[in-house]
């Protein structure tokens, strides 16, 4: 029962926006922060992303080959500027998009973006949410030709009918011969993104080199030895741990890790919160648990000096995976597969997934729970993660510690 009155919730909330988009459609006719540089002599390619940070790191395998690829055009990118610190290093030039589709959220500097770009590649993740806050700045963009991927997760339940930007030449849906029900084999994002950005080069005339996987790169990531000097942090002698997410739905419920904590009395822990977030860890009461305001630079470079990660479906556990450091990554049933855990042919065997079986069979829901009304969800967390037993977590994370000890 409940899975149905979900997908009507669904339904409703897309048919919500997709009318909003279509009023700021009429209202907003394209408004993008003008370049630093000026305007170059050559017409740039723009890639445009609405993802937050765990969907860049992903992207991180094609960023750090767009300039090879379109040498002599620039590469121009466009998303949150939360992302800056994750793809800086391969563009040119970095535009902060407006977070909101409203006209009057776009900041004062803001003008009328009246090039014609060479190509502008819509992220991958555009089609699962981006289109309501993109669509009409899509739309207005003008280029020589324009790409946007179908979609990576179409299901019947959730992708309702929405518009596509006008004038995009849609790449299809990456669709693998033989899929079946093992973890493994369900089409990971990293699959999704090769696939997308392969075609696009194709259509482009342009060779894509190497068949190997393309895998994210943090290269750029500096050392964090000053940073641990500064907090009297040992480097390798910290767990560093993410509490919680952007999206409470993934997130593992407090008194969770308070157990696991408990369970590594003689670990150190450095919790990981965004500046004015920490206020909930007050509650663990955990004499191992050190709490450090971070912003993403900072978290970085402090993961990459961490003896080990744990964290939950989010960007901080893809930056530690790409980062090299063993992961422990706590994920809801409900993505299994297209985030975490990562396809074997990536290589990444510092990736620990943990998940509850139990609620295997609801994979690819992405929290329309059947069990309970959604409203549940929101509010208290993925029932697959509030009923996960501490106890697997604990294992997990003990088996990490060994290796290498």
């Amino acid at each position: 029962m409940w899975k149905l009155f979900n997908n009507l919730a669904y339904r409703l909330y897309f048919a919500y926006r997709g009318r909003r988009s279509r009023s700021v459609a009429r209202a907003w006719p394209s408004r993008l922060p003008t370049a630093a540089s000026g305007e170059p002599r050559l017409q740039p390619v723009l890639y445009v992303a609405w993802g937050r940070i765990g969907d860049l790191v992903l992207s991180t395998g094609h960023l750090q080959r767009l300039r090879r690829w379109f040498h002599p055009h620039p590469v121009w990118f466009l998303g949150r500027s939360q992302v800056k610190p994750v793809v800086e290093p391969f563009v040119d030039e970095f535009l902060a998009v407006p977070e909101s589709s409203d006209p009057g959220s776009a900041p004062g500097a803001a003008s009328d973006v009246r090039r014609t770009f060479r190509y502008v590649i819509a992220d991958v993740h555009t089609f699962n949410g981006g289109l309501f806050a993109l669509g009409p700045m899509l739309s207005a963009l003008r280029a020589d030709r324009k790409f946007i991927y179908e979609g990576f997760h179409l299901g019947p339940d959730l992708a309702p009918e929405r518009p596509y930007p006008a004038g995009f030449e849609i790449i299809p849906m990456y669709r693998p011969d033989g899929t079946s029900g093992a973890v493994s084999d369900w089409t990971h994002v990293l699959d999704h993104n090769t696939h997308y950005i392969r075609e696009v080069l194709e259509r482009c005339g342009i060779e894509s080199g190497s068949c190997e996987p393309w895998r994210p790169v943090l290269d750029h990531i500096g050392p964090g030895k000053e940073d641990c000097r500064r907090f009297g942090l040992e480097p390798g002698g910290f767990v560093a741990w993410q509490p919680f997410s952007d999206n409470r739905r993934k997130d593992l419920p407090l008194s969770h890790w308070a157990a696991v904590m408990r369970a590594f009395p003689d670990r150190h822990f450095v919790a990981l919160a965004e500046p004015g977030k920490a206020v909930p860890l007050n509650r663990l009461e955990s004499a191992n648990v050190r709490v450090v305001e971070a912003n993403l630079s900072l978290a970085m470079r402090l993961i990459g000096e961490a003896r080990l990660f744990i964290g939950l479906d989010s960007g901080l556990s893809h930056i530690a995976a790409a980062l090299g450091r063993p992961t422990v990554c706590v994920c809801p049933d409900s993505h299994l597969g297209y985030f975490f855990p990562y396809p074997e042919d990536y290589g990444y065997g510092n990736l620990h997934t943990v998940f509850n079986p139990d609620y295997l069979a609801c994979r690819g829901c992405f929290m329309t729970c059947r069990h309970e009304p959604l409203t549940r969800t929101v509010s208290r967390g993925a029932l697959c993660l509030r009923t996960l037993p501490a106890r697997s977590v604990i294992d997990a994370i003990g088996g990490a510690l060994q290796v290498g000890d």
